[in-house]
């Protein structure tokens, strides 16, 4: 993995000895990322900032980020995110469009360690082996999303927003053929799902679904992609009409977010730590829009959860599927060293971290078609118990906003699988 900087019409200190970014610069990330989900990535990715005289430094006027690239398991991403503070008179326009065909895409069943997850079926060298892709399935999501915000002019820390998100899923069961052309060509654990008719007939190839969003905030933070001090904190109410879906999909759900960041010494220590709930209030989510959380904010390409790369690294992707469910990530941030090059600034920094996810609302599900010999081997009657996992990382920072991250997460349970590395942009929150 490398990390290439380059700009034009910059410039370092000012006169008063600090630093001010302006004009033009990008980030350019080539070639690799990896992340233990998805497994190995190629392609290319860019970050356009501009940031006019340099006034508002570290904040940007406008971001551009552009990714096309293609895991080596087939999975294929195309994503164009825009962001601006002046585009529009005192308000703040955030879009995103994304096309992520997700090969082999983790599935394993519904409210946490109620789900039964055998490693052993997905072991070549297990006597219990099936086939190495029993726990997942193909997905082709199209993404688009369009979100309004401004402050108040008397309270400028506290914020409101607006917007739209907008999904097509296509679901099916892995392509044998394409991706696991040497596994066994048995029932995968989505086929059981469908054939007990856990996932209804009318949404288990998936469907178009959309909903409003509408939010209030508070933000102390001293810096969106850098944070040392301060708070954001937000409540977002999502609300999907039954006219915006091809089921005919109704609901409504509340996520609420808290993030605070501790400067413990001179901007280089820093302790920080996210709280996350997701509660439905009414109706019934389809499945394939479960894993999904309500975010202002898109730091990476999906915002899913719970587990994996952006909510509980280590902890396999999309093991805390729920109705309702509740997250929570410490972090201790160190930054080691800070230096210029080539009119850029770098920071090179490591965490260490702990993240917890727990279902706090359960999907319901019908199970009365499940042979009763099959039960106990995918369902538990017991509650779910939090899901943990630690680890560290390392952080390259360009000018305060382009930040690679590269995270080791490990388990603390084997029901939720061993371990995860990322190589992927951005902090967690």
């Amino acid at each position: 993995m490398a990390a290439l900087g380059l700009s034009a019409l910059a410039h370092g200190a000012t006169p008063d000895g600090t630093f001010r970014k302006t004009g033009f610069s990008f980030g350019v990330l080539p070639s690799i990322a990896f992340d233990q989900d998805a497994g190995f990535q190629y392609g290319a990715l860019t970050n356009l900032y501009w940031y006019g005289d340099g006034s508002n430094y570290p904040r940007y006027n406008h971001s551009l980020y552009l990714e096309a690239s293609r895991c080596l398991s087939g999975a294929t991403l195309l994503r164009a995110n825009y962001d601006t503070r002046t585009l529009l008179p005192h308000a703040r326009l955030r879009a995103d469009v994304t096309w992520y065909d997700d090969v082999s895409l983790d599935f394993f069943g519904f409210n946490g360690y109620k789900a039964v997850y055998n490693a052993d079926y997905a072991d070549e060298d297990a006597a219990d082996y099936r086939t190495r892709v029993f726990y997942n399935h193909q997905r082709k999501m199209f993404r688009a999303m369009v979100n309004y915000g401004t402050t108040f002019r008397r309270s400028p820390h506290v914020n409101w927003q607006a917007g739209i998100v907008a999904f097509n899923m296509q679901i099916s069961r892995v392509h044998f053929g394409r991706l696991a052309k040497s596994a066994p060509d048995v029932p995968t654990l989505y086929d059981k799902y469908v054939g007990w008719g856990i996932l209804r007939p009318s949404e288990a190839d998936g469907g178009f679904d959309a909903y409003v969003r509408a939010g209030i905030g508070y933000d102390t933070r001293d810096s969106e992609s850098f944070p040392t001090a301060g708070v954001w904190t937000e409540a977002l109410l999502a609300v999907a009409p039954s006219f915006f879906s091809s089921d005919a999909n109704e609901y409504g759900k509340l996520t609420v977010y808290h993030r605070q960041y501790f400067d413990l010494h001179r901007g280089d220590l820093v302790l920080a730590y996210r709280l996350g709930w997701q509660h439905r209030l009414w109706g019934r989510t389809p499945f394939y829009l479960l894993p999904h959380w309500n975010t202002s904010v898109l730091t990476a390409a999906t915002s899913q959860g719970l587990g994996g790369s952006k909510t509980l690294r280590g902890i396999k992707r999309h093991r805390v599927v729920a109705d309702g469910s509740v997250m929570a990530n410490v972090e201790l941030r160190y930054i080691f060293a800070r230096f210029g090059v080539a009119g850029q600034q770098v920071a090179l920094g490591t965490n260490l971290f702990a993240d917890m996810g727990l279902t706090t609302q359960e999907y319901d599900i019908d199970t009365s078609a499940v042979p009763d010999d099959e039960r106990p081997l995918y369902f538990r009657t017991s509650a779910d118990a939090p899901h943990w996992s630690g680890g560290l990382g390392l952080k390259v920072a360009l000018n305060s906003n382009f930040v690679v991250s590269v995270d080791y997460g490990h388990a603390f349970d084997e029901r939720d699988g061993t371990s995860g590395f990322y190589v992927l942009m951005n902090y967690l929150f």
